[in-house]
């Protein structure tokens, strides 16, 4: 199945095109893959993270399904 992921500001950098950017790339994924088995394949840091499928959160045991985009976006803070 296919997928669009999204990785955003300093997320970006594990892009596996190595480019960076925020631009979606699309993933061939096997059925069943979850965003934990995502995050994990990206190497990802271990840290707090905002995970959208498309466009509403969503929780890492989610189960992707054809079609879908998912964004990550490390934490927000700010004043």
């Amino acid at each position: 199945m296919k997928v669009q992921i999204a990785l955003f500001a300093s997320l970006s950098r594990y892009q596996p095109d190595g480019e960076g950017g925020r631009a979606p790339r699309e993933f061939e994924l096997a059925e069943g893959t979850t965003i934990a088995d995502i995050i994990l394949s990206l190497g990802l840091p271990d840290e707090p993270r905002v995970v959208f499928v498309n466009g509403r959160h969503a929780p890492d045991d989610h189960v992707l399904a054809e079609g879908e985009r998912l964004a990550i976006f490390p934490p927000v803070a700010g004043g």
